[in-house]
């Protein structure tokens, strides 16, 4: 694979480089059950979702506050609601990465690939994020679909993302945790390639993924190797 044959690296970011569990402390140090914390992420994207199929959006904190409350309607925290809330969405903030990321990360542009992001969450947040593992400097574009006309995984969002960093959507391959990203990215004319860090099934429904590893180590392992076709 020569540096002109390789694809622009965009990696999704919540979940996918960064790791949520301490968002279930977050929950239990309000009082409420940890496990809600996997209940409010997924509703997050569920809202955003259903926005998207309209063409609209709005701030991932926006809507995390908006579930937050709703939660804790029914499982009320031991003290006040907005400052359970204020402390859900400041622990989104200080998430920490993967124990994989940064010498992937490192690997990645050692190896001369393009790296960037494309999240459904703040392009601050992102920015944190990245800077805490020490990797941010490897990344040409961190951005966010909160300037996209709606979220992932409508392929306006990914077409958003190609035409503001001047790379054709053929020459990208979207790398995430998530089924529906990599399926989106795939019906917008990505390649892609899935993290599955707990060997579980791909889905039937989704459109297979070109490249499936265990963590960004093992795709900067693959990728520089060459072993996978994600350039045709």
């Amino acid at each position: 694979m020569t540096a002109d044959d390789r694809p622009v690296l965009v990696f999704d970011v919540n979940e996918t480089l960064s790791d949520l569990q301490p968002l279930h402390h977050a929950f239990e140090e309000v009082g409420v059950p940890g496990e809600l914390s996997a209940t409010w992420f997924a509703s997050v994207l569920r809202e955003g979702f259903a926005l998207a199929v309209h063409g609209e959006a709005q701030p991932f904190a926006v809507l995390g506050q908006e579930v937050a409350r709703t939660l804790f309607s029914t499982h009320p925290p031991a003290g006040d609601v907005e400052d359970a809330v204020a402390h859900v969405l400041d622990a989104v903030q200080r998430l920490p990465v993967h124990a994989d990321v940064p010498d992937g990360i490192r690997s990645l542009a050692a190896a001369g690939f393009r790296l960037t992001a494309l999240t459904n969450g703040s392009a601050a947040t992102a920015e944190g994020l990245l800077e805490r593992a020490g990797v941010r400097r490897h990344f040409e574009h961190v951005c966010s679909v909160e300037d996209a006309p709606c979220w992932k995984p409508a392929s306006e969002a990914y077409s958003w993302a190609s035409g503001a960093w001047g790379v054709p959507l053929q020459q990208m391959l979207m790398i995430a945790v998530h089924p529906w990203d990599l399926h989106g990215a795939a019906r917008a004319g990505m390649r892609t390639a899935w993290i599955d860090r707990h060997g579980a099934p791909y889905p039937q429904y989704a459109l297979t993924p070109d490249l499936r590893v265990s963590g960004v180590r093992e795709l900067a392992a693959r990728l520089s190797a060459g072993g996978a076709d994600v350039t045709a």
